[in-house]
C-alpha cells in the first residue's frame, strides 16, 4: 500500500514539473518559472537571445537596417540590451563557477534574512567562524572555573541541597566536568525533579542519533560524494563532501535513497527506545507525587449551584460515596483583600531591610504603617469568612475549585469520569504543584477565557506575520557593518545576527503573549505552551526560511493551490542553504558556553548586595535566571530544532552531522552542569517537555523524507531513487500516529497503582513530602483559624448575616465552608 501511495505521489509530482518545459534533468524548473524568480520577464530574455544571434551570425548593415525598422529592435534599445547581454553572461559564468544544485534559486525572503546559498569563498569564512566561537567556548569555561571558586552561592549553591552522590564535586580543576558528565538521570530527578533530568537525557539522546547517522554520512559517504560526484561544487570547497559535489543524473542516488531508509529507521528506532525508557521513570515520579497533590483534583467549569465548598463536597461525595472526599477548597476573587494583602507583603520586605540596615526610622515608620494594613486585612478576611457560604460571586466563590479524596484509587477514577452533559461544565484534571499555581488564571470566568484566548491567537499571528520583516531589518544592518580587520569574523556570523536576535527575543514576546491572554493554571504549563509555539516559528523560520519564496502568503498560497509542489520548492531551496546552517550550529557553541558563566544571575547578585541585603538574601533575590530564554520550554524547543537540523540536512552535508554531535556534548556539559548544581529547583511536570521533544523530531524527520524525496525526484537520471524513498515520508507519518497510541503515560496504569498502594489506598514509602497547600496565600490565615475553631467543641453559634441564617464550628471546618 505505501508503496501504490509513494507511486501516487510521484505521478503528482511530475506532472507538476511537465505542465511547463522543464530545464535540465528529469524534473527540472520550467524558463518561464526560473525568469520569474529570477525576476527577468520571459519576453525580455528572448528578445536578449534574439539580437544575441542576430549579432553572432554577422548580419549585414541592411539588414541590421532592415531588421530595426521591421520592429525587432532599434539602435537605443540594442546599447541597453548589449549591457544587459554582458551582465546575464557574467552571472552565468560565476554561477558556473559556484555551481551547487539549486544555486540559480535564491529566494528573497531568505536571502534578505541573512540566508545565502551556498558559494565560493564560504570554506574561510566557516573556518574563522569556527575557531573563533571555539576560542569563545574555552575562554567562558575558563571564566565559569574562576567565578564558580570565587562565588559558590551562584554556582555550586544546590550542593547543600542535593542527596549524595550529587552532594560533592570531586577535586581538580575539572572536577566539575566530570560531575556534570556522571550526574545521571535517576540522581538528577532525584534532586530536581524529571522534567530537568529528561532534558539531559534529550542531550544523550542527540548524541546518540548523530553517531549512528553521521558516522557513516561522514566517513563513507562524504568521501563517495568528493571522489564519485563528478566535481559539481567547483571552487566551493565547503561542499565537497556533501549533495554540492553530486551532479545531476548520477547514479549515487540510488545510494541516497537507500540512506533516507537508513536515516528513518534509524530516527524512529530510537526514539521508540527511549520513550520506552522514559515510562519507567514517569511512573515512578507519578508513584513518588506528594501525598497533597495525588490526592486531589482540579476541578474547572463548576455549576453556579454547587459554587461553594460545602455544595462541592455534597456534590462528590453523592458520587463516590461517604467519607471518600477528604476536603475542598473553592477558588475565590476579592479584589480589595488581594490589594490590601499585597500591599502588606511589600510592607514585610521593606521593614526586613530597613530592619537589616539599623534605619530606625523607617522601622518605625513601616511598623506603623503595617499594624493598619494588618487590621484592614483582618476586617476584609472577616467579610470573606462570613460570606463564604453563598455562591458565586456573593461570596466570592468562582467556577473552580479543588477537591482532595482520601483514597488515590478514587482520584485515578475521577479523572476518567464525565460529570456533566457540557464538556465545559466538571472538567476534572491533576492540579499543578501548589507554590506555582497562578491564581489569577483560576479566577477567570468561562466567557472571559474565550475572549482573552481569542485575543492571544490574533497577537500570536501577529508576531508570526513581523517575525520576518524583524530578521530581514536586523540582517541588513548587521551585512552593512564593517569590522575591519574583525571582518572575515563577521563575514560568518552578520548573516545569522537576525536570526539569532529574533531567536532569543521570540520567547520574551511568546510569554508575554501567554501570561496576557491564555489560561495557563501554571507557570509551568506557560513553558510547556512555549516549547510548542517556539519550535513551529523556528521550523518555519529556521528550516523552512529558504522555501518561503517571497513572501509567506505566497508560500502559504502555493501550498494550498498545489500542495504537491512542496517537494520541489524544498528540494530546489534547502540543498543550497547548508553552509549557513553549518555557521548556525557553530555559533550556538558559544551561546551554550556563555550560558555556563551565569553573568546575569551573578549581576543581580552583586546589585542587590550592594543595596544592603546580606548574601543569602541576594542570592535568593537574583534567582532564578530568566525563564523566558532560559527556561526548559525555551531550551526544549531550541535543542529539537538543532536536532532536525542535523537530520534533515546530514544527508545533504554530512559535516552537518558532526557539528551537530559538538553541539550536544557541549549542551550535555554546560546544562549537566547547571541544572544539579547551580540553578534553582523548578516546577516539574513529570517528563511532559521530554515527550513533546520528541512529538517534535517525528515532525523533523517528515520535513527531512520531504526534502530528500523531492532533491532525489529532482536531481535523479531517473524517477526510480524518488520511488524508492517516497514510501518512507508514509512510514514515519504512521509511526509517529503509532507513537501516540502505543506509550500511555500521563496516568499511572491502574494494575501498577493497586500493587504499589495496596488495596485501600495507602502511602508510597517513597512518596515525596508536600510543598504547600491548595489555598490561596491570603485564604490560607482564614482555614488556619478554622482549624482551630474545629478543635473546639461544636456548639451552634449563631452569627447575623445576610439573611439572618446561621452557620457552626463545625461548618467551617477545612472539610466545609472556605
Amino acid at each position: 500500500m505505501w508503496l501504490l501511495l509513494g507511486i501516487f505521489a510521484t505521478v503528482g509530482f511530475a506532472h507538476t514539473c511537465t505542465e511547463e518545459p522543464s530545464g535540465v534533468g528529469s524534473c527540472g524548473g520550467s524558463l518561464d518559472a526560473d525568469t520569474q524568480e529570477d525576476g527577468i520577464d520571459s519576453s525580455e530574455l528572448y528578445l536578449l537571445q534574439t539580437d544575441v544571434v542576430v549579432r553572432h551570425r554577422g548580419a549585414s548593415g541592411k539588414k541590421k537596417t532592415k531588421m530595426q525598422s521591421d520592429g525587432v529592435v532599434n539602435p537605443t534599445t540594442r546599447e541597453a540590451l548589449e549591457d544587459d547581454v554582458r551582465v546575464v553572461k557574467a552571472q552565468q559564468k560565476v554561477a558556473v563557477v559556484s555551481a551547487t544544485p539549486t544555486t540559480s534559486v535564491k529566494p528573497s525572503s531568505a536571502k534578505a534574512s541573512g540566508v545565502k546559498t551556498n558559494a565560493a569563498g564560504d570554506l574561510a569564512a566557516f573556518v574563522t567562524a569556527t575557531v573563533s566561537n571555539a576560542f569563545i567556548v574555552v575562554f567562558c569555561i575558563g571564566c565559569f572555573m574562576s567565578l564558580r571558586a570565587r562565588y559558590p552561592l551562584t554556582y555550586s549553591n544546590n550542593l547543600k541541597l542535593n542527596s549524595a552522590p550529587l552532594d560533592k564535586i570531586g577535586p581538580g580543576m575539572f572536577g566539575w566536568a566530570k560531575a556534570s558528565w556522571s550526574a545521571s538521570t535517576p540522581e538528577v530527578m532525584e534532586n530536581v525533579g524529571l522534567d530537568q533530568a529528561m532534558l539531559l537525557e534529550f542531550c544523550n539522546l542527540a548524541m546518540r542519533i548523530m553517531v549512528m547517522i553521521g558516522f557513516p554520512m561522514l566517513c563513507i559517504m562524504g568521501p563517495v560524494n568528493y571522489v564519485y560526484g563528478g566535481d559539481a561544487a567547483g571552487e566551493d570547497h565547503l561542499s565537497y563532501l556533501s549533495f554540492g559535489n553530486v551532479v545531476e543524473g548520477s547514479q549515487l542516488y540510488w545510494i541516497h535513497a537507500c540512506i533516507v531508509w537508513g536515516v528513518v529507521f534509524t530516527v524512529q528506532v530510537s526514539l521508540y527506545a527511549a520513550q520506552r525508557n522514559f515510562l519507567r521513570y514517569r511512573f515512578q515520579w507519578l508513584k513518588e507525587l506528594p501525598k497533597l497533590r495525588a490526592h486531589t483534583v482540579l476541578v474547572e467549569g463548576i455549576p453556579y449551584e454547587y459554587q461553594s465548598a460545602a455544595k462541592l463536597k455534597e456534590f462528590f461525595t453523592e458520587m463516590f460515596g461517604a467519607n471518600k472526599i477528604a476536603s475542598t477548597y473553592m477558588v475565590k476573587k476579592h479584589a480589595e483583600l488581594e490589594s490590601t494583602w499585597a500591599a502588606r507583603e511589600a510592607n514585610t520586605t521593606a521593614l526586613e531591610k530597613a530592619r537589616f540596615q539599623e534605619d530606625l526610622g523607617k522601622v518605625a515608620a513601616l511598623e506603623a504603617e503595617g499594624s493598619l494594613l494588618d487590621t484592614a486585612v483582618e476586617q476584609l478576611q472577616s467579610d470573606v469568612k462570613i460570606k463564604s457560604w453563598e455562591r458565586g460571586g456573593k461570596g466570592y466563590n468562582t467556577s473552580t475549585g479543588f477537591v482532595s479524596f482520601a483514597d488515590k484509587t478514587d482520584v485515578a477514577l475521577a479523572l476518567h469520569l464525565q460529570f456533566g452533559e457540557h464538556l465545559d461544565n466538571w472538567e476534572v484534571s491533576v492540579p499543578p504543584q501548589p507554590q506555582s499555581i497562578l491564581w489569577n488564571d483560576l479566577k477567570q470566568s468561562s466567557a472571559a477565557r474565550s475572549s482573552l484566548t481569542s485575543f492571544g491567537y490574533i497577537l500570536t499571528a501577529a508576531l508570526f506575520m513581523a517575525y520576518m520583516p524583524a530578521v530581514v531589518g536586523i540582517t541588513q544592518i548587521a551585512v552593512t557593518v564593517h569590522m575591519g580587520p574583525l571582518q572575515p569574523l563577521w563575514a560568518g556570523l552578520a548573516p545569522t545576527v537576525g536570526l539569532q536576535v529574533m531567536v532569543a527575543f521570540l520567547p520574551t514576546f511568546l510569554i508575554l503573549i501567554f501570561r496576557l491572554c491564555f489560561t495557563l493554571k501554571d507557570d509551568a504549563w506557560a513553558q510547556q505552551m512555549l516549547q510548542n509555539w517556539y519550535f513551529i516559528f523556528q521550523v518555519v523560520f529556521v528550516i523552512l526560511v529558504t522555501a518561503l519564496g517571497g513572501s509567506m502568503m505566497e508560500f502559504l498560497d502555493t501550498l494550498v493551490q498545489r500542495p504537491l509542489k512542496i517537494f520541489s520548492m524544498l528540494a530546489k531551496t534547502m540543498p543550497s542553504a547548508t553552509h549557513f546552517y553549518m555557521n548556525f550550529l557553530v555559533l550556538q557553541w558559544a551561546s551554550h558556553a556563555m550560558v555556563l558563566m551565569r553573568y546575569v544571575p551573578l549581576a543581580k547578585w552583586f546589585m542587590f548586595r550592594g543595596a544592603g541585603y546580606d548574601d543569602e538574601t541576594s542570592r535568593q533575590m537574583s534567582e532564578p535566571e530568566d525563564q523566558d530564554y532560559y527556561g526548559i520550554g525555551s531550551r526544549s524547543a531550541r535543542m529539537t530544532i538543532n536536532v532536525c537540523i542535523g537530520v534533515i540536512f546530514g544527508t545533504l552535508s554530512p559535516p552537518i552531522n558532526l557539528l551537530t554531535f559538538i553541539e550536544f556534548c557541549i549542551c550535555r556539559l554546560v546544562y549537566g552542569y547547571l541544572i544539579p548544581f547551580a540553578e534553582t529547583k523548578k516546577p516539574d511536570l513529570g517528563g511532559v517537555f521530554w515527550v513533546q521533544s520528541l512529538r517534535h523530531i517525528f515532525v523533523g524527520n517528515i520535513i527531512y523524507c520531504v526534502v530528500m524525496i523531492g532533491v532525489l525526484l529532482g536531481r535523479a537520471a531517473t524517477c526510480g531513487p524518488g520511488i524508492l524513498a517516497t514510501p518512507s515520508l508514509f512510514y514515519v507519518i504512521y509511526s509517529m500516529k503509532k507513537f501516540e497510541r502505543s506509550f500511555c503515560w500521563e496516568k499511572l496504569p491502574f494494575e501498577q497503582l493497586k500493587a504499589d498502594w495496596g488495596q485501600g489506598g495507602g502511602t508510597s514509602k517513597h512518596q515525596k513530602k508536600a510543598v504547600g497547600e491548595y489555598v490561596q496565600p491570603w485564604m490560607k490565615a482564614i482555614l488556619d483559624q478554622e482549624e482551630k475553631e474545629a478543635t473546639l467543641p461544636t456548639v451552634p453559634v449563631k452569627t447575623k448575616s445576610r439573611g439572618q441564617l446561621q452557620f457552626t464550628a463545625q461548618c467551617c471546618s477545612p472539610t466545609g465552608v472556605s
